[in-house]
């Protein structure tokens, strides 16, 4: 059964990359005529995703993302400050997490790339966005991921998940170690909530899924909880959402949780 069910994810991965080569090639078909697409960052001409190859490579190349120059608590670039923003020295939200690392603001072209892809579903994007998260991994030196799940049903009716398809490209081509423990409660959606309601949430959002499925994704450790972790989420906003899955995966066993955001709202 379990080799079935292996087998049947290595199939999805592989029918995603190929139904990804096709639109690559309807893509490319298509703007060899037009001049090619616009890159949302600078203006120029862009294939297949609509980030151009120079502002891939310069505009979102993360040197060192342990820098001094980062809140020692959220991860938000500090301007004037020392050590840690304002915002976590008065009322810091993150008290179950070790480390936080939010890779780019949300601004700018960044709002316009997110939209793209988590609302239009262009899925050429997930390829880049794993390659970056990837690069940061590494330089966490970090072997285990734990993606924040989706709503149940999301897949099912909209046929993907952004992070899943993330941490799909980070197990299947990067080779690390995805366990998805995780499962999201029924409530609110927290993108419709306040901040003050978010925060009341934490600890009631996510909790660890059910034994059958915690056992078997367990096996990829042995058996049991790996010491230390990433979790994956696409943006931070308040940061109860990531708060609220750290605290989970601490009560379920593991010492040591950071957390890895494409994106972080100021």
């Amino acid at each position: 059964m379990m080799k079935n069910v292996n087998n049947f994810s290595r199939f999805r991965f592989l029918f995603f990359q190929i139904n990804e080569f096709i639109k690559f090639i309807l893509r490319l078909f298509f703007t060899s005529s037009t001049g090619g697409t616009e890159c949302v960052v600078c203006g120029g001409t862009s294939f297949v995703m609509p980030i151009c190859k120079v502002c891939r490579s310069e505009i979102f190349y993360v040197k060192n993302i342990r820098s001094s120059k980062r809140c020692s608590v959220c991860g938000k670039p500090l301007i004037s400050e020392d050590e840690q923003c304002m915002e976590c020295r008065n009322n810091s939200i993150y008290q179950n997490t070790n480390q936080v690392f939010p890779m780019f603001e949300y601004r700018l072209w960044n709002k316009e790339l997110l939209f793209l892809w988590k609302i239009q579903g262009v899925r050429s994007l997930t390829s880049f966005f794993a390659e970056k998260i990837h690069d940061v991994l590494f330089q966490l030196d970090e072997k285990y991921i734990v993606p924040v799940p989706p709503r149940k049903g999301k897949i099912a009716r909209k046929g993907w998940d952004q992070i899943e398809d993330i941490c799909g490209f980070l197990e299947k081509r990067y080779g690390f170690c995805v366990l998805r423990i995780l499962k999201r409660n029924c409530g609110p959606e927290q993108k419709k909530l306040g901040r003050e309601s978010r925060i009341e949430n934490i600890g009631k959002s996510f909790s660890l899924e059910d034994e059958k499925k915690l056992k078997k994704e367990l096996k990829k450790t042995g058996g049991i909880f790996p010491e230390s972790c990433c979790l994956i989420d696409d943006i931070l906003t308040t940061g109860s959402t990531a708060e609220s899955c750290a605290s989970v995966l601490k009560k379920g066993g593991i010492k040591k949780v950071d957390v890895l955001a494409l994106f972080t709202a100021s």
